[in-house]
């Protein structure tokens, strides 16, 4: 009488022991199955851009949002189209990946073809109006044009008021305006002297200079 106790005894423990692991391993499952991604939302490029990305990062769905990391998103940062990138996690299951686009700063045009250069120092592809950005010549290293147009870029001057940046062999530019003024900078530049050569435009006696040279250290050559 005494052993089929103990045996009912041990039935109702494994049994409970079963159902006690078995309601953990549940719960488990349902805790981690709440941080699979389930949503993507895809911002900063056209529509139809933001579809095609997408579609080609679904394979992310259903993974876990932890263990998400930057090597996922590798081909959507090297795309030609994007200068910045931000991937935001929305727990518990939610990803929101914003583009911060490329823009169009300038045309270059050699010998074989014409490349619209972006904001990233990638070439785009895009159309855009050779009144809206300079016209850059003379040169088909993106790499140097890209550091030289960003430079002016960032310079005092107003960069909407250039027509063409010209590049020669020896490695120095002249920056045309829209208005016709030329100015000639040297071999060795930077950003400093470019900012001087746009401070000269607006001093009185430089007013009707067509071209103001500065290729010779320390000198102000000008031929109005």
């Amino acid at each position: 009488m005494h052993q089929k106790t103990d045996k009912k005894i041990k039935l109702i423990f494994y049994t409970l022991l079963i159902i006690i692991l078995t309601s953990i391993n549940n719960y488990n499952f349902k805790i981690q199955n709440i941080f699979n991604i389930k949503y993507i939302h895809i911002d900063g490029l056209s529509k139809e851009k933001n579809d095609i990305v997408k579609s080609e990062i679904k394979k992310i769905l259903e993974k876990n949002i932890f263990f998400i990391n930057r090597d996922y998103f590798s081909k959507l940062i090297e795309r030609n189209d994007t200068e910045y990138l931000v991937v935001k996690k929305k727990f518990p299951n939610k990803l929101i990946i914003n583009f911060t686009p490329a823009n169009p700063i300038c045309i270059v045009k050699t010998k074989d073809k014409n490349f619209i250069l972006g904001s990233n120092g990638k070439i785009l592809d895009t159309k855009i109006d050779e009144k809206k950005i300079p016209i850059v010549s003379g040169s088909n290293n993106l790499k140097n044009i890209f550091n030289v147009v960003s430079l002016i870029n960032k310079s005092n001057f107003n960069y909407t008021s250039i027509n063409k940046i010209i590049f020669f062999k020896s490695g120095r530019f002249d920056i045309n305006l829209r208005n016709g003024v030329v100015l000639k900078f040297p071999i060795k530049f930077d950003k400093k002297i470019i900012n001087y050569g746009n401070n000269l435009l607006y001093e009185k006696k430089f007013t009707n200079s067509k071209i103001i040279d500065l290729r010779i250290k320390n000198k102000i050559i000008i031929n109005e």
